[in-house]
């Protein structure tokens, strides 16, 4: 990770922009304090198809999940 000033960026953006193409992040910085990034483009990811398809492979079940966590009286107001 690079920092650089804003005039120096001005001055040579090409230059960064190609180093954040080869893969390099680049933070712009005004007075020391740090505003902006450059970063190498990242194209977006296929969505999936269908919702439940797409969290395929995300979620652990652990325990008995049909079995009731309570009494059945506690589920319901009387």
């Amino acid at each position: 990770m690079v920092k650089v000033g804003i005039g120096e960026l001005r001055d040579n953006v090409s230059r960064y922009v190609r180093r954040a193409e080869k893969g390099e992040t680049i933070v712009i910085v005004n007075r020391d304090r740090e505003v902006a990034v450059l970063s190498p483009w990242r194209p977006r990811t296929q969505r999936a198809r269908r919702l439940v398809g797409c969290l395929k492979g995300t979620a652990r079940v652990a325990g008995d999940v049909l079995a009731p966590i309570g009494r059945a009286d506690e589920w319901f107001r009387t």
